[in-house]
C-alpha cells in the first residue's frame, strides 16, 4: 500500500486534521512570509498540494520541500513537531526529515487514544451490566424468601 493510501485509511477527526494543517502553515511562516508563500505556491503548482486537504497530499508536500529546501527541510519538520507537541500535549519527535513521518506519529497517537477510550467504555459498560444482574438477582432472591 502506498504511503498516501495510509492516510486515507486513518479517519482523523476534523479538529485533529486542522491541527496538522495549522502546524505546517505555522512552521512555514517561521521561515518568513514571502518564503512560506513561495514554498506553498511551488507545492501547489508543481505537486498539486492543496493545504486545505492535509493530511492528504502530505507526501507531495514532502517532495516539494525536499526540492526547494534540500536538507534544510529538517528545520521545518522539527518546528512542525514542536508546534504539534505543544498543541496536542503529546511528545512528537521527528524521526526523519519528512512531515509525513510526523503525521503518522500523530495518527498513531490518535488511534491509541481512540482504542483506549473504546476499551474503557466497554469495560465500564460490562461492569454496569454485571452489577445490574447482581442487583436483580438479590431482589429476586429477596422476593422468593418473603
Amino acid at each position: 500500500m502506498s504511503q498516501r493510501g495510509l492516510f486515507r485509511l486513518v479517519h482523523l477527526p476534523p479538529d485533529l486534521a486542522m491541527q496538522l494543517k495549522d502546524s505546517v502553515e505555522e512552521a512555514f511562516q517561521s521561515l518568513g512570509g514571502a518564503t512560506a508563500e513561495l514554498i506553498l505556491h511551488y507545492a501547489r503548482r508543481r505537486h498539486h498540494v492543496d493545504m486545505n486537504k492535509l493530511p492528504d497530499g502530505i507526501e507531495e508536500l514532502d517532495k516539494a520541500l525536499g526540492e526547494i529546501l534540500g536538507t534544510g527541510r529538517r528545520m521545518v519538520v522539527n518546528h512542525c513537531a514542536e508546534i504539534l507537541a505543544r498543541r496536542l500535549g503529546k511528545e512528537v519527535r521527528p524521526k526523519s526529515d519528512k512531515l509525513s513521518d510526523i503525521f503518522r506519529q500523530v495518527a498513531k497517537i490518535y488511534q491509541k487514544r481512540a482504542s483506549v477510550q473504546v476499551d474503557e467504555t466497554t469495560l465500564f459498560e460490562k461492569a454496569e451490566k454485571s452489577e445490574d444482574s447482581l442487583l436483580q438477582g438479590n431482589v429476586v432472591e429477596g422476593i422468593l424468601r418473603d
